[in-house]
Order: structure tokens, then C-alpha cells, then sequence
């Protein structure tokens, strides 16, 4: 099977992008049934990821891809800490890691919803209510769990666990992650590799 290749692309996420936000200029924010609907479709569009997200989830755990990983965490550098130190390795399961994974996701999620709402409720902003309608779905659907266990792409290169860490300019670009895992992560468990090297 496999996914599109047009939904890893970053033109795809660019054009996506930048056509909805065209898309919600032109939509008449004066009138109180558009709003109304566009307030309606932005929760449901939220209650909807959600439903998949957990959705994922329960693939994933009926899957139980119990082969260990163990890996070193790499925190994303920032500004104040450009350089940051590396964790004490981490030894887990690839259902346990896919899981936690989507749960990240989920938190990301409800931290957006909040932020919209006060953007829309406090500050009267209507045209993100589009966009945000829109995109948590596209973002679910090609997350990297949701293209090894939706789409049934081969966990390897850019999917291959533990994934990149990636900034989030670059994870709405659908760029490269902004680093990579520590290089002793892939000589911990080599048996593991074996086993990613086949598809699914």
C-alpha cells in the first residue's frame, strides 16, 4: 500500500496552507449564520481528530508491535539553550513509543483549541476558525505514526523510530526534523533495526 507521495510533500503543505487562508478571505465574516457555521464546524472538526486520534491508538495497541527500542532523547535546541543536553537512554517498546507519540499529539491539539478559542472569543478573530478546521485533520492524517499504521508505509528513513525531532515551522512545512537523535541510538539495539527494515 503506501502513502501518496503528494502528502509528504511541502508544496503540498504550502499550497494547503496558503489556499484555505485565500479561501477564508473571501468568506463574508459579517454575516451571523456564517459565523455560526464556522464556529460549529471548527469544534466539530476538533471532536473529530480526537475520535481519530484515539482511534489510532487502539490500531495500535491491538497491533502490539512489542519489539524493544531503546533510544537517547534529544531535546529541541531554543534560543536559550541552543545546545541542549542529552537524556539518559530510554528503553521502551515501538507500541509503547507509537502511543506516546500520538498522546503528544493529542496534547498539542488541546493546547491549539485553547488558543484559538481565546484568539476567536477575546480577540475577535474569525478567519484561523478555516484553517484550524482543517489542518489538526491533515496533521493526524500524515503524522508519522498515522503513515506507518494508516497508509502502511515501511517504518524506515524519516519514519524509522525514534522520529527526528522537528521544529513546528518545519512540521507545517512538512520539512526535515531540526535534529537528529544522537548517533549511539542506532547502535544500541541492532535487532531492532532488522525488524523495522520490514514493512509492516
Amino acid at each position: 500500500m503506501g502513502s501518496p507521495s503528494i502528502v509528504k510533500s511541502p508544496f503540498f503543505n504550502i499550497a494547503f496552507v496558503l489556499g484555505t487562508m485565500q479561501l477564508s478571505k473571501r468568506i463574508n465574516w459579517d454575516d451571523p449564520d456564517t459565523l455560526l457555521f464556522a464556529r460549529v464546524g471548527y469544534y466539530g472538526a476538533q471532536v473529530l481528530v480526537m475520535v481519530m486520534a484515539y482511534m489510532l491508538m487502539h490500531l495500535i495497541k491491538k497491533r502490539n508491535d512489542s519489539r524493544p527500542l531503546r533510544y537517547v532523547p534529544q531535546a529541541a535546541p531554543s534560543l536559550s539553550n541552543p545546545s541542549p543536553a542529552e537524556s539518559e537512554a530510554v528503553t521502551t517498546t515501538n507500541v509503547e513509543y507509537d502511543v506516546s507519540e500520538v498522546k503528544k499529539f493529542i496534547q498539542s491539539t488541546l493546547s491549539s483549541i485553547l488558543m484559538i478559542s481565546v484568539m476567536h472569543w477575546y480577540f475577535k478573530f474569525t478567519q484561523p476558525l478555516v484553517l484550524q478546521s482543517v489542518l489538526p485533520i491533515k496533521n493526524l492524517l500524515t503524522h508519522k505514526v498515522a503513515l506507518i499504521h494508516l497508509w502502511g508505509d515501511a517504518p524506515e528513513g524519516d519514519l524509522k523510530r525514534p522520529f527526528k525531532t522537528e521544529s513546528p515551522f518545519a512540521a507545517l512545512m512538512g520539512g526535515a526534523g531540526a535534529s537528529d537523535t544522537p548517533a549511539e541510538t542506532s547502535e544500541a539495539t541492532p535487532a531492532v533495526d532488522d525488524g523495522h527494515a520490514k514493512k509492516e
